[in-house]
């Protein structure tokens, strides 16, 4: 006997939709939760894309492929970006409603946060000839940085972030720091 598949069980929504425990009555804890949750499942996307294209054996004589993969990776980045306008509409006084129950709970302990940083910088070593490409992908990822710190700005202010980093200088930081070396061609 098989198990008919249907949408809801195909995506396992009975696990993802009670995945959200919120610590407070603050409302606004939901949108935060689940903005944060979905950022790591497109982290996760991100990094099957990046180890595609960085681990890859085959050499790509037509660029179709991974000029889509690059792109695609652009898109996430820009999608990503979204969640943070949507954390910004939240007050200080409403982060502050649960930030206390977040302990030192801080996005810098996001494992693949981690992982995907140092795939974005192999990139340009592999792919050179789609530099335009690359270029596009950090510009994305530079954006979302930024707005994560102009979020954080907002909502903070100057207090320390959670996992006891200096906060928005932290973000100001990484902001500031270039993702990858120049790797255009310089002559001979």
């Amino acid at each position: 006997m098989t198990t008919e598949i249907n949408y809801k069980s195909y995506l396992k929504l009975d696990k993802i939709l009670t995945a959200q425990t919120p610590l407070s009555e603050e409302p606004l804890e939901m949108v935060f939760i689940v903005a944060h949750q979905t950022s790591e499942m497109w982290f996760k996307v991100l990094i099957q894309e990046l180890k595609g294209l960085v681990d890859s054996e085959k050499q790509y004589y037509n660029l179709d492929y991974p000029r889509i993969q690059l792109q695609r990776i652009t898109k996430i980045f820009e999608h990503l970006n979204t969640l943070w306008n949507i954390i910004a509409t939240m007050k200080p006084e409403e982060y502050e409603n649960f930030r206390g129950k977040l302990g030192t709970a801080s996005g810098m302990q996001s494992e693949q946060y981690r992982e995907i940083e140092p795939l974005l910088s192999q990139l340009p070593k592999r792919w050179y000839r789609l530099n335009h490409l690359i270029r596009d992908v950090e510009n994305a990822f530079k954006k979302w940085q930024f707005s994560h710190m102009k979020t954080v700005e907002r909502i903070i202010g100057e207090q320390k972030g959670t996992g006891g980093t200096s906060g928005v200088q932290y973000l100001k930081a990484a902001v500031d720091k270039p993702l990858y070396e120049n790797y255009e061609w310089k002559g001979w």
